[in-house]
């Protein structure tokens, strides 16, 4: 394809409102602190993405409009399925955070909840590296996508601040 036809599908593909997956969500939300727990991986990632919808992340909660803790991280991949020679052809990962997000002076806007996201895939034993890579970005793909539900959870806490009391 030359680069006129792939611009010219970039230009459709957004002038009828798709968007990539990974996207930013919106939110409302002026500031935040995020405060994730040790072992917890996808801290930066939320911040990062955060900070691309426009929401100041604060070194402190002190001034925070909200509080993010990631509390805790779950992990762990399983077998599906085996070959006919006893060696896995199937394997599913799954990554799971709990985290919950408080307003200012700890009144709790979202309680306690997970974000889980799982993606299976094949193994090939005979290109255990390309299984490897695909592995790696399996994890990335589930950090993504806990981070978007997190996100979403962020955007609805926000709209709650936004009501009248």
């Amino acid at each position: 394809m030359t680069r006129r036809a792939l611009l010219a599908a970039a230009l459709l593909l957004s002038g009828c409102g798709y968007h990539l997956r990974g996207a930013s969500v919106e939110t409302s939300i002026p500031s935040a602190y995020v405060r994730g727990s040790e072992g917890v991986e996808v801290t930066d990632d939320l911040k990062r993405a955060l900070r691309q919808s426009g929401v100041q992340i604060l070194d402190t909660v002190a001034d925070a409009t909200v509080t993010i803790d990631l509390m805790q991280q779950t992990q762990s991949t399983r077998t599906l399925s085996y070959t006919d020679r006893a060696t896995t052809a199937e394997s599913q990962l799954e990554l799971a955070i709990r985290f919950k997000v408080v307003g200012s002076a700890e009144k709790e806007l979202l309680p306690e909840r997970w974000a889980r996201a799982t993606r299976t895939y094949l193994v090939d034993t005979n290109n255990l590296v390309g299984s490897n890579q695909q592995q790696v970005l399996m994890d990335s793909e589930l950090k993504s996508d806990v981070v978007q539900q997190i996100m979403r959870s962020v955007s609805a806490a926000g709209r709650q601040l936004q009501k009248p009391h």
